[in-house]
């Protein structure tokens, strides 16, 4: 009964409705960094964008506002695709030693992002990446790397992130997108 007079009071999608804005220019974004054809760059703007919601906490203040009033388990698959939003800002947020190293309200350049720590490369900034665009290809020692350099290698990795974190965000904000119209 509590939960139903808070309900009355409360409303989630309202709170939701007003942010929206921010998560469809977010999603257009995600879709334009993980189309990209310069993977360096577009993580650089992918954590960019994801670094402002970061900051704000996410959406956890609407995660709280859907949760107090989810009787009979109403809200769920929204609370679900809120959740896979936070998740997916806190994991690809700033970290002083991960791949976003900035601090709180800092806007992401290409020298705070750091990639490598694979096939045996070293971690280097974005920046120090793109100056071995041009270097000499294989020697990696890996089956069907015969044709890469470091900056083939690094830029897959950058892609790989992107879409692991792009996609289901997008989904996610589709998701959130279509129910709050309803």
């Amino acid at each position: 009964m509590k939960k139903r007079i808070r309900a009355f009071f409360v409303k989630p999608k309202k709170k939701l409705a007003m942010i929206m804005p921010e998560l469809q220019q977010l999603r257009e974004t995600l879709e334009q960094t993980s189309k990209s054809n310069d993977p360096l760059t577009a993580i650089v703007y992918f954590f960019d964008a994801v670094s402002k919601w970061y900051d704000r906490e996410g959406v956890y203040d609407i995660i709280k506002t859907f949760s107090s009033v989810n009787y009979n388990h109403r809200y769920d698959h929204i609370l679900d695709n809120l959740r896979t939003l936070q998740a997916h800002f806190i994991n690809a947020g700033r970290d002083e030693y991960g791949w976003n190293r900035t601090s709180k309200g800092q806007t992401v350049t290409e020298d705070d992002v750091f990639l490598g720590n694979i096939y045996g490369l070293w971690t280097f900034p974005v920046s120090h990446w793109k100056k071995a665009k041009n270097d000499r290809k294989g020697g990696w020692g890996f089956s069907g790397m015969e044709n890469l350099n470091v900056y083939d290698v690094i830029s897959q990795q950058a892609k790989n992130f992107i879409t692991s974190h792009a996609r289901p965000m997008i989904q996610a904000i589709n998701y959130l997108e279509m129910h709050v119209i309803s």
